[in-house]
């Protein structure tokens, strides 16, 4: 099986999710393996920023600890879609990359390699 056939098969069963959206990953260039790399930082980054002021509400209550705990759930609850998502995201830029050695190394190769001639 070609580079690029491992990288359609790998690809073509990654289903990402998109904030738009549920979409089945087609074959990426790395542009938009960045972007989406880009979004899933921002919804980290949000998730983060709900977790630090839950956590700053519950050191004004009287069972702290369980108040922390809670958020702490919560906060793992939302980044397991997230982590998922970086999971397949990766898998494609290696996948990717494969591909663009595979093609790099093709290039270098001549197109028919004659055998030596070898006369007696």
């Amino acid at each position: 099986m070609s580079a690029r056939g491992i990288f359609l098969t790998l690809v073509g069963g990654l289903t990402l999710s998109v904030a738009s959206g549920n979409s089945v990953a087609q074959p990426m260039e790395r542009p938009p393996i960045e972007a989406q790399k880009e979004t899933l930082q921002k919804e980290r980054e949000a998730i983060a920023a709900i977790y630090a002021q839950a956590a700053r509400q519950c050191w004004q209550r009287f069972m702290v600890n369980d108040c922390l705990h809670t958020a702490r759930l919560q906060r793992r609850q939302a980044l397991i879609p997230v982590e998922k998502q970086e999971q397949a995201l990766n898998a494609a830029q290696r996948a990717w990359s494969v591909i663009q050695r595979q093609e790099r190394l093709d290039g270098k190769q001549p197109e028919s390699q004659a055998p030596h001639d070898l006369r007696p």
